[in-house]
């Protein structure tokens, strides 16, 4: 009988050199198709795992989203991410309270110092929701709020990564194109800075004290805004096209001037009876029993929904699959393949071995 060895080897190749090489194409391959798409993901905790017995209090409207506004709450800074269950609870508390008169929260995610993201305004991560903003909310945008005083204190590390990741998130779930020099021209629904019926045009993403009249986002936080913001977000993309939206009927450029040129300032304290317009928000003081990062507050008798996990994918990918929360990596694409080669090759010795 022949051996098995010598018909493979008189074929070219030797069983040795067989598996190397397919082991190798293996690899090979599934890295290719595990890099297809980004192995990156954005975690949010969700709303129930701060907003204890803290219902909207009312409707809350859907947005038509066409471009993507950063904010800073202008309250204390040297938080952790264990703090800000109650300090979201305290922002809660101050934008429905009377002063505010807002239905619920007014952003839709939130980020602290340590990176942490947080579902703010209720139904954000499933959907499109309209929020509120001191000087008014003009429309066509999701509001992303980097807890902390950005005039006074520079932004994290780790803050602003969330927010790349966050804004890429967004602009994927949205359709909202990054690439700098991306604008979007609308009308505005009203705010101090651009009255309602006034053609506003706005890059993509932009800060706060473009919309209204504020120092919002805070000087170190708007210089990240407007400087490397956009290219950072489309390249967590993947890239995305450079493109103008503009509404029927819109002019390409601002209409008309602001309104008015006082400046909308944001404190940490609640208003109080002066020519300046305050917001948001009074900080909580701090609790003594710190908790892990990304760990919300304890209510054994609330079941908090777990921390949702989700996908930020290209521009290019179906909104079907944010739904899978795991990235295969090329590891186990190789993994794989060898394995199917070795059950092939597995199969093949044994019809040769029973002729």
């Amino acid at each position: 009988m022949v051996s098995e060895d010598f018909q493979v080897e008189n074929a070219g190749l030797s069983r040795r050199q067989f598996l190397r090489v397919a082991g190798t194409v293996a690899l090979v391959g599934g890295g290719m198709v595990g890099s297809a798409r980004p192995a990156r993901a954005l975690t949010i905790n969700p709303r129930s795992s701060w907003a204890i017995d803290r219902p909207p209090l009312g409707p809350l409207s859907t947005e038509d989203v066409r471009f993507l506004l950063v904010h800073h709450s202008a309250s204390q800074n040297g938080h952790t991410t264990a703090d800000a269950p109650g300090i979201l609870r305290s922002f809660y508390d101050f934008h429905t309270s009377p002063e505010k008169g807002w239905n619920d929260i007014a952003y839709n995610f939130l980020i602290d110092s340590g990176g942490g993201v947080w579902e703010g305004r209720f139904g954000s991560i499933a959907g499109s929701v309209a929020g509120d903003a001191t000087g008014g909310n003009q429309g066509f945008s999701q509001l992303a709020c980097v807890i902390g005083d950005y005039n006074a204190a520079t932004p994290s590390t780790a803050s602003k990564q969330s927010l790349v990741s966050l804004l890429a998130w967004l602009a994927d779930k949205h359709g909202v194109a990054t690439s700098p020099g991306s604008e979007t021209t609308f009308v505005s629904k009203g705010s101090n800075k651009w009255p309602a019926g006034v053609s506003v045009t706005t890059p993509t993403i932009t800060g706060h004290r473009n919309m209204s009249n504020t120092t919002c986002p805070g000087d170190n936080l708007y210089s990240f805004v407007v400087g490397s913001l956009m290219a950072d977000v489309t390249a967590t993309r993947g890239g995305a096209p450079v493109a103008t939206t503009t509404e029927a009927g819109a002019a390409s450029t601002a209409a008309a001037a602001p309104s008015t040129t006082s400046t909308v300032e944001e404190t940490t304290t609640a208003p109080t009876v002066t020519s300046t317009i305050a917001d948001p928000i009074p900080t909580p003081v701090p609790t003594t029993a710190a908790l892990p990062p990304n760990v919300p507050d304890p209510f054994p008798t609330v079941l908090a929904d777990p921390v949702v996990t989700l996908p930020v994918v290209s521009a290019a990918v179906a909104d079907s699959e944010i739904a899978s929360t795991t990235v295969a990596s090329p590891l186990v694409w190789g993994g794989a393949g060898l394995a199917t080669l070795a059950t092939g090759l597995l199969a093949w010795r044994y019809r040769r071995m029973n002729r």
